[in-house]
């Protein structure tokens, strides 16, 4: 019977750079004698924990933090299968729930790295198309903000109440917030190292109900705050790193502009004042979070200047080519405070 020392020396000399996965799996069997007892059971496992290793020292470090992830990695190496933002976002609230005495931003970013493990073990064995990959790299970053989302609005809805409008009917209605995707997330072509783009919208204009712990405010007050609070539970770094990196630039007005703008607002500015590269990125909008409806809406009112008939071909390949040299201008220009709609 073959040992686990050379199965491991086996499986090592087929890898590009052996020390990592070496000393990872050094340490596990070290720590965890039932980790050994698990690999020299299962073989492919042992070869999935040691190929990741060696292709993402993130994800081996991972894996050494966190020895209870191999058995996990166990049960979803076998399923190729992409898995939904809905299942996603089940999965997210277990985890959340197992891990509830650490900070959420400690358990996004814990919850994502997990995920990276499957999305990643599929990518370098092949066993997945590149569509199938970014796709579910979105999802996990769908099921991320919208997790966060709801712990944002709860925590606000306590301290102002939930923000309401007033119907034409003069009925009191919610005013709802969506959180929408551009770019790489917004056409579901996340890959691992994508930051994202987002822009908040809300519905209405109007003020919160009452019974908050801290007062009524205005929707708009309100809508602001819980774009703030979702940029740092999602994008602020901690000791394990930010879960996303969060480029909200890109909102009507640039950083001019408020953080989170109502729907009318946004359709104004769009018809109105924006420039062709800006509706040139609407292309691949979506809601990533939130109110669907509010989305919905909002496409449907700025479709037609979006997809304009005036636009020769020549013209919207010229209008794409503006869009992403001015954006890649903004991100190497960011610290020093530039404003991609002042040029």
């Amino acid at each position: 019977m073959t040992s686990l020392a050379e199965t491991v020396s086996r499986l090592l000399a087929q890898l590009p750079e052996p020390r990592t996965p070496r000393l990872l799996i050094d340490r596990l069997i070290t720590e965890n004698k039932s980790l050994e007892r698990t690999f020299q059971r299962d073989t492919a496992l042992l070869s999935d924990v040691l190929t990741i290793a060696a292709w993402s020292p993130l994800l081996a470090t991972t894996i050494e933090n966190n020895p209870d992830y191999v058995g996990w990695l166990q049960r979803e190496r076998a399923v190729t299968r992409v898995r939904t933002r809905e299942e996603l976002g089940e999965s997210l609230g277990r985890f959340a729930l197992i891990n509830s005495q650490l900070d959420p931003h400690v358990v996004l970013a814990r919850f994502r790295r997990r995920e990276l493990l499957r999305t990643y073990l599929h990518d370098i064995r092949r066993s997945r198309t590149i569509v199938e990959t970014t796709d579910e790299l979105s999802s996990i970053a769908d099921s991320v903000l919208e997790h966060a989302l709801k712990l944002c609005r709860q925590e606000l809805d306590n301290r102002h109440g939930s923000p309401q409008t007033i119907d034409a009917q003069s009925r009191i209605t919610p005013s709802e917030f969506t959180v929408m995707a551009l770019g790489k997330l917004g056409s579901c072509e996340l890959n691992y190292a994508s930051d994202i783009d987002l822009i908040f919208l809300f519905s209405q204009e109007g003020t919160t109900a009452v019974g908050g712990s801290r007062g009524q405010i205005s929707n708009r007050e309100y809508f602001v705050k819980l774009a703030e609070r979702l940029l740092r539970l999602v994008g602020a770094p901690t000791g394990e790193g930010a879960s996303y990196r969060i480029d909200a630039r890109l909102r009507p007005h640039g950083r001019e502009g408020a953080l989170a703008c109502s729907l009318d607002e946004a359709i104004n500015y769009y018809q109105r004042r924006a420039e062709d590269w800006e509706l040139q990125a609407l292309i691949r909008a979506r809601s990533a979070a939130g109110a669907m409806g509010v989305f919905s809406r909002f496409e449907k009112m700025i479709e037609s200047d979006v997809y304009r008939s005036s636009v020769s071909v020549v013209q919207a390949l010229a209008n794409v080519r503006n869009a992403k040299e001015k954006i890649d201008l903004q991100h190497e220009r960011a610290e020093k405070g530039f404003n991609v709609k002042l040029g």
